[in-house]
Order: structure tokens, then sequence, then C-alpha cells
């Protein structure tokens, strides 16, 4: 029993073995044959997917390409539609409408528009005739036109009308059903007729023998064009109907290019074929096949030849016809399978292989491998046990002694070990072990930690974070992180390890070089200052941004070689950069500046100014050169002007000859002399020149130290300007108008003054004369206003003493006669006695409003409140305008001038109401404060705009200066406030205390 056991136990240790051994040879014998099965089926799968790519962007291609070839049928059946629209259309008519199409940019395939007549021969020379005459596009006619091929014909077919003329002129009455430009003449007469018979659009497809500066393929369609209004139906009434045809040439490369993109006819060939006529009668003397009109290869591959496009098992053909113009076009559209197979279409098959058979090698290693003996494996697991001790061991030293954070975390996110780096951080590391990882994390960043520490949990993978720790002491420290998982034997994470490092200062560091780096970018854009460095041994160079600014170029399109940068450099200032730029390199001096002129992209021209710094090895061969280089464009701009405007300015001041204009040093010497001072002071420039300008002062003035206290004032305030005498050189006096001005430099240091002096003697003698006179025509004119007031008064006497009397005497006798007189005897002469009597009150009534007008007994009686009063209430029955007044001021306070002054001024502005205003209220308000009386005249009229008095009337604002004299006669102020539509105010002030 033990030996069957034995036995049975050694068969299947054997069956074992023998399993163990064939097993890896099986898997290699059957892995090898699938790997070349499936790299098969996967390259024959991507050339199908290819083809089938190929073939629908060939559809594509024939679609846009058939709707463009119909697109230029349709605009000869516009021109068709033109003849038959209007009868007739001349050449001017045929132009303007080719012009509105917009041919060149819509249509460029085309390469002419025309229309051809058809005419018997009894017709030509008449024909001809009206050709040559033909005025309505060129004034000069067509004197040499004439029908081309010569020869006599039964009937023509002659191009009259052909857009653009200009490289056309041969086919400028070129008969079609004779033409030359063709191969094949009879075809083209063919399509003629048919096209004549049929009324549809015909192409021969004979190619155009156009003589052109590139070779191409030019090809003609026509379209039949019947006389307005006649029956078109059958074959016999449009043969009788026809009166020409319209047609067009279009160059078929053109047109294929403008409808497909490059990119397409890159790796696309597109052969063009003439498969025969839609209509048997054109063809009926065709040898059959197919004729190559266009193949989209022949720039490289050379002349256009009849030949089939390449149908080689390397290639994709896709054929697809199309019928336009009563022909069968056939396109034949190719491509290499490697254009239109991708590199990783093309690898993936051999990818697939080679990962195949490696799987299969590395299965048969594996296999073979566990078939090895079992002492072998353990040995192994035993050196593996050993070596992860180690590997444990060497982790758990460098993780003690390593400077960076270290730390073991479990799924849950607690720490389950930290190495003693944290020390530095949070003190006691060991006190950390249990701790929720994410506490000391910075608030604003914990939810970022937290996520992208369970998204590691969560599917396994390596996550770099930076974050910011919170240390116990607030402060705050920046964190850069890699967590990394730890997977159990069931592939779950079982720990994460994070590895953390402290890069505050490194953070701080790069803020600090950022922040400089941007200071210096801003200091270069505000200076235009640019910064390159050239390696010479690597023939390499670097420019700041600004440096590429000021060249007007891209990093993008722009090398910065030193071939590319001369390129640049002003075609009469190369030369000279260059041959300065070798000796710098050869044997020249270490520092060299330089300025020249370049040339942008975009044409502008600047000027730049370089200043270079060599450094050299021990050879003193160049290795390294530093530039900076600056565009001074504007500044030497700036200077030019400032020369020419210095320059402008000297030569004016030179030969102004009104104004002594001279300049100064800052110790007050003459430095400079015009003409004008010459005639003015009477000196000579080589005279006064280095001289002190006291000279022309007086020795008082002189003495007590003018000249100096003019320049320091205006040294200190910028200016100095007065009026007074001044010395010429004969020592006459003339009164002068002196302006000194401070001079600065650039850095704001004073460097002289500039000195201008005005002969203004005669001014100031007409001043003072004119003084003279405003001051006698002002006590004229007070004299005037007295004179004129005491006639007003002893006016206002006589009336009262002589006139008054008599008119009472003479009411107190009507009343007398009326009395005695019975009135029911005489009625008549009762009611004249009471009108009478009414006439004379009337009269007393009116003389008291003069008298009081004329001098205002209340005034003198009851002073000017009074008199204002009686005033106000007068002028309201009088206009019906309501007057209100405002003021006591007892009468013995002001002197009886200034009470009449100003009862005259308040009397003036009412007439001035009453005539002007429009108003309905108006206020007078007398009164005292503080020393100052006041009279105020205000009311709500129209107003006016006082700059604008005497625009529309010389007369106007006379009753205005009248109030002025008045006020200003009494010594009172006088002032005016009036606005349109704001009413006006007239305002007197009297000091009262000052007399005035």
């Amino acid at each position: 029993m033990k030996i069957g056991s034995i036995t049975i136990s050694t068969d299947r240790t054997t069956r074992w073995a023998l399993y163990s051994t064939v097993l890896p040879w099986l898997v290699l014998a059957l892995g090898i044959p699938a790997s070349f099965f499936l790299f098969k089926f996967l390259q024959d799968s991507v050339e199908n997917v290819a083809r089938l790519r190929f073939e629908r962007e060939a559809k594509d291609a024939n679609s846009i390409i058939e709707g463009r070839l119909r697109a230029y049928g349709d605009v000869l059946y516009a021109l068709r539609a033109l003849f038959a629209s209007e009868d007739p259309v001349d050449r001017l008519r045929f132009h303007r409408f080719i012009e509105s199409l917009d041919v060149k940019h819509r249509y460029p395939g085309f390469i002419s528009l025309n229309y051809a007549a058809n005419f018997p021969s009894r017709d030509k020379k008449r024909f001809e005739e009206a050709v040559r005459r033909d005025t309505s596009l060129d004034p000069q006619g067509y004197p040499k036109f004439a029908i081309k091929p010569p020869g006599e014909r039964p009937e023509y077919y002659a191009i009259v009308y052909l857009e653009p003329m200009a490289g056309y002129e041969f086919a400028f009455g070129l008969d079609l059903g004779a033409t030359t430009l063709t191969t094949n003449p009879e075809k083209v007469a063919a399509a003629i007729r048919l096209q004549r018979d049929s009324g549809k659009l015909i192409t021969s497809a004979q190619p155009l023998r156009v003589k052109r500066a590139t070779e191409a393929i030019y090809l003609a369609m026509r379209l039949a064009v019947y006389r307005k209004g006649v029956p078109v139906d059958t074959v016999e009434q449009r043969q009788a109907a026809y009166v020409g045809s319209v047609g067009s040439g279009f160059d078929v490369e053109s047109l294929i290019r403008e409808a497909l993109n490059e990119e397409m006819l890159r790796y696309m060939r597109i052969g063009l074929y003439d498969a025969g006529s839609a209509v048997d009668s054109l063809d009926s003397d065709s040898s059959g096949g197919k004729r190559l009109l266009f193949d989209s290869d022949r720039r490289t591959r050379g002349s256009l030849a009849q030949s089939a496009i390449d149908a080689s098992s390397s290639t994709f053909v896709h054929v697809l016809s199309v019928e336009i113009a009563s022909r069968v076009w056939e396109f034949q559209y190719s491509a290499r399978k490697d254009a239109v197979i991708s590199r990783l279409d093309r690898a993936w098959p051999f990818w697939v292989l080679a990962g195949g058979l490696l799987l299969s090698v590395l299965l048969f290693g594996v296999l073979y491998s566990l078939s090895s003996s079992r002492t072998r494996a353990l040995k192994l697991a035993a050196q593996m046990t050993r070596d992860l001790r180690e590997t444990e061991e060497r982790f758990r030293r460098i993780a003690e002694n390593a400077s960076d954070l270290i730390a073991l975390i479990d799924p849950q996110g607690r720490r389950v070990y930290v190495n003693p780096a944290y020390d530095v951080l949070f003190g006691d590391h060991k006190a950390m072990t249990g701790s929720n990882s994410f506490d000391d994390v910075h608030p604003e960043d914990r939810e970022r930690v937290r996520q992208s520490f369970f998204d590691t949990v969560n599917d396994g993978k390596a996550r770099r974070t930076e974050f910011r720790f919170l240390l116990p002491n607030s402060e705050e420290r920046h964190i850069e992180s890699q967590a990394s998982a730890v997977l159990d034997a069931h592939g779950k994470v079982a720990l994460v390890v994070r590895v953390s490092r402290d890069v505050t200062e490194r953070r701080k560091t790069y803020e600090a070089l950022r922040a400089r780096d941007l200071q210096l970018q801003e200091a270069q854009a505000v200076a235009n200052l640019g910064i390159w460095e050239r390696d010479v041994r690597r023939n390499q160079s670097t420019w700041s941004d600004q440096l590429y600014r000021i060249f007007g170029v891209t990093r993008d399109n722009f090398n910065s070689s030193r071939e590319e940068f001369l390129a640049l450099v002003h075609l009469e200032d190369r030369a000279r950069v260059a041959m300065s730029w070798k000796s710098l390199l050869e044997s020249g001096p270490s520092l060299l500046d330089n300025q020249f002129r370049i040339v942008r992209p975009d044409g502008a021209v600047r000027t730049v100014y370089t200043r270079l710094h060599v450094d050299r090895d021990d050879s003193g061969r160049a290795v390294r050169i530093l530039g900076v280089c600056q565009d001074v464009t504007d500044r030497k701009l700036a200077e030019e002007e400032a020369r020419a405007t210095e320059e402008r300015f000297r030569t004016m001041v030179e030969n102004v000859r009104d104004y002594a204009i001279y300049m100064l040093d800052p110790r007050g010497y003459i430095t400079s002399w015009n003409l004008g001072a010459e005639r003015i002071k009477g000196y000579l420039a080589d005279e006064t020149i280095g001289k002190h300008y006291s000279l022309f002062f007086l020795p008082e003035h002189t003495e007590r130290g003018d000249p100096g206290l003019q320049l320091e004032f205006a040294a200190i305030q910028g200016r100095y300007e007065s009026e007074g005498w001044s010395v010429r050189k004969d020592g006459s006096r003339f009164w002068a108008h002196v302006i000194v001005t401070r001079l600065l430099d650039e850095s704001g240091k004073l460097r002289g003054f500039s000195r201008i002096t005005h002969d203004i003697t005669e001014r100031r003698r007409a001043e003072e004369d004119l003084h003279s006179y405003a001051d006698r025509l002002r006590v004229t004119s007070r004299r005037l206003v007295e004179i004129q007031e005491a006639e007003r008064r002893l006016l206002a006497g006589e009336l009262h003493d002589r006139v008054g009397q008599n008119l009472t005497a003479l009411g107190l006798n009507l009343s007398i006669v009326a009395s005695g007189l019975p009135a029911e005897d005489y009625p008549e002469l009762a009611a004249r006695l009471e009108e009478s009597s009414l006439l004379v009150q009337g009269t007393v009534d009116a003389m008291r409003n003069v008298m009081a007008e004329l001098r205002p007994h209340a005034l003198d009686d009851y002073g000017l409140p009074a008199a204002l009063r009686t005033l106000a209430a007068s002028f309201s029955r009088r206009t019906g305008i309501q007057v209100a007044f405002r003021g006591d001021a007892p009468a013995t306070e002001l002197p009886k001038p200034v009470d009449l002054a100003l009862f005259r001024i308040a009397q003036e502005a009412l007439n001035n109401v009453a005539k002007h205003s429009n108003a309905d209220h108006v206020e007078i308000a007398v009164k005292r404060v503080n020393g100052l009386a006041t009279l105020s005249v205000r009311d709500n009229g129209v107003g006016f705009d006082p700059r604008r008095i005497g625009a529309s009337n010389n007369g106007a604002g006379w009753g205005l200066l009248i109030m002025r004299e008045r006020a200003e006669a009494v010594g009172a102020g006088f002032s005016l406030h009036a606005e349109p539509d704001a009413g006006v105010q007239v305002l007197v002030e009297y000091h009262v205390g000052a007399g005035g």
C-alpha cells in the first residue's frame, strides 16, 4: 500500500513534470501564429477604413467640382437671359453686365466670356463695317476688325463681344465654325451646330490652344441665343430663330484648385477625362476611348500626357462621372495608400505583432521559469524576503534621516507614521501619529488637499499637490507634496505615502525673482530698452521681449541670428554695422557704442543705440557678448526738432526790431543781443555782450539793488514783469515794459535768464492823456448834473409860483361863475363850465406830476424813503405795474446830493422797466448795514445779456450810462445784474462813514 502510494505519487510527479515542460513550448507554438494572424487582420482593417475615407473625400470633392461647373454654366444661362430680355444688347451693355458678375473673384476659372454672332456670307462686309464703327465702349471704334480666319464660307459664327479684351485680341472676330484654336476644328463646328439646334449648353471638350505664361488646359462651353419673341419648339424653329451664341473659356486647373483645398491636392491626384458626348450626333465620328483633359500631377511629372492613373496595389483609385454641357466628364481620384493611412495606423498592426510575439515569449519565459525546481523557487523567495527586509530597513533609515517630511497615512486620512523631520515644524513628531492629516492644512487649502488624497485612495494614482501648513504659532509654510499609493495583496490601497518638502523659502525667492523680472520688463518698456546676449562659441543669441518689440518682430517668425539681424539693419548702415561687429569679435575693444537705423518688417524706419560688452577667454577670443539696445528714434526726432526750433527761434529773435531780446547768464551778464536791442538801447552787440545788464538802469535804481532783485525774483517765481524807466546808450530815458524769464536745463538747474524790453513811452503818454481827459469829462458830467438839477428846481419853482397860482385862481373863478349861474336856465353853459373846471383841475394835477419829476418836494421835505414810496405809487398808477417798497432810513443820514442821485437812479430804472422789461412786479429796497447804504431796484421781466448791449440799437444802454454817471458823481458804486429771462437788478452802494 505504501509502495503503491509512492508509485502513484511518482507518476503524478512525472506527469506534472512532463506537463510543465511541454506547456511553455505549446504556448509559444500557438502564440506566434496567432500574432501573425492578428497582424494581418488589423492591417486589412486599417486599409479598408482608409479606403472608405478616401472614397468619401473623393465623392465630396466630386460634388464640389460638379457644383462649380454647373455654376459656370449658369453664368452662360444668365448671359442668354440678358440677350432674351433686351433687344438689342450693345457692346457697352455686355461689358457692364460682365463687370457686375465680378468674374475675377466669384468665378476665377473663367479666362473669357464672349458673344458670337451668326450671319450669312452676304452680310459679312456690312457686319465688319458695323463692328468697326461701334464706339459704344471704345470711342475710337475697331477700325482693324476683320473676320478670322480669312476666306469665304456659307455662314459665320464670329466672336463680336469679348470680355476681357486685353490679352485675347486674337479671338476678336474669330469664326468659331473654322477656328484654328483647337486640334480638331470639325468637332468645334459640330458642337456649334448642335447647340444651335438643341438650345442646350454644349461643349466640344476640345482643349483650346491659348498662349499664356504657364501651360494650362482651357475648355469652352457655348449656349445658343435666339431671336426674342420667336418660337423655338422644333429644330427648324430654333435654326430660323438662331442669332448667335454666348460662350466662355475656362482654365480647368484653376477651376479645380478653386473648388478644392491645397491640403487635399497635396496627397490626392485628380484626373479629368472626356468620356464622350451625351448626344450621339456629336461623337458620331469618334474613334472611342477616353481622352485625358487634366492631371493634377502634371507639374511634377512633366507635360500633360494621355495616360491612365496608376492603379497599383499601393494606390487607392475611385472613378466618378458627371454629365455637364451635354458631355460625360469622368473624374479619376487616386492617392497613395501611405498618404491616406497615417503613420500611427500603419504602425498599429506591427505594434500588435511585436506585442503578440513579445507576450508569447514572455509567457513562455514565465512558464518555463515556473517549471524550474521548487528548491530554486524557495531560494529565490528566501532571497527576496531578505532583500525586502533590507529594503525596509534602508527605507526606515532614509525616512528617519531625511530632511523631507515623510508620512504614512491610512485610507481614512490618519497618520500611521511620521518621520522626525516633522519636529522642525510641529515639535514632537511622535505625538502626530494617529492624528488627522488634514488638521494642520490651511483652511483655505484643506478641502482641495482632502479631495486629492481620497482621489489617490480611490484610483491608486500618484498625485502632486501644493498647499500650506498652518503651524501651532499661526505661521504659514508652503509645502510641495507627492502622494503615492501602497497596495495590499488584493490590489487595494492599504497606505498612502506622502513625501512633502517645505518650499517656503524657495517660493519667496521665486516670487522675488519674478517681481524683479517684472520690474525689469517694465523698466525696459518704459525706457524702450532691449537686452540681448550672444554665446559666440555656440552661435546662439537670446533676446528680451522688449528687443523683439523694438525690431517689430516676434519670437515665432524671427530667428535671432547674426544674418537675420543684419537683414533688418538699414541698407546704408549695414556695412558699417557688420564691420564693427567683425572688428569687435576679432580684436576690438571690450566696450563698443554704436548707433544705426533699422527697417522693421512693416517698413517703419527706426534709429537705435546699442552698447556692447565683450567677455574674452585667456587667449583674447570673444566668448560672450552682452548688449543693450534702445530705440532713440523719438529722442532723435525731438533733438532735431529742438535744434530746428532753436534755430528758428534764434533767427526770429535776432530779426525782431520792436523788442529788445537778449539772454543773461545766472549772474546777469549779457550773452546774446538782437537787432531790436540795438535799435531800442542804442548799443551794438560787441558793446554789450559780456557786460552786466545793470548798465540799462538808472543810477539810483542800480544803487538800491534793482538788477539783482529782478533776477532773484525771476529765479524763485519763474518770471518777473514790471514797467519803469530805462536808460539808452546816449543817456536818454524811455518808459519800458520788462519781462525777465527763468531758463532751466534738463536737470532743473538754473542756466540763465531771457529779458524782453519793449519801449512803451508813447503808450504811457497816451494813457496819461486819456486819464486826464477822463477826469475832465467826469468833472464836466458832474457839473452838468448839478446844472440840470438847478434848472429842474428853478423850473419847478416857476411852475408852482406862477402857473400854479394862476391855474388855482382860474379854478376858483370858474367855480364862482358856475355857482352863480342857474344850471336850469343855461344847461349847455353849465356843462361847459363843468368841463372847464375839470380841465383846469387835470392841468393842475399834470403840472404837479411834472413838478414832482423835476424836483420832488417829498425828497426835500421828508427824505429819500418817502420820495421813493411816492414815486412807486405814482409809477404803479401810471403803468399798472405793481411796485413794492422796503426801507425806512432817516432823511438826515445821507447828504442831499446822494439822496437826489439815488432818487434819480430809481426814477431812471423804473422808466427802463416800463419801456423794455415786460415785467409785472418791481421791488425797490433801501437799507443800511454797517455804514453801507444800498439802493436796489429789481424786476421780474425778460432781462437781457449785458454783453450784447448795443448789438441791435446804437442808443441802447444810454439810460444805464446816465445811472452809472450819477452814482459815480456822488462817490457811490454802481452795478447791474441781468440775465435773459431772469429779470434785472440795479444796485447802488454808498459808504456813509467814508463820505462815498
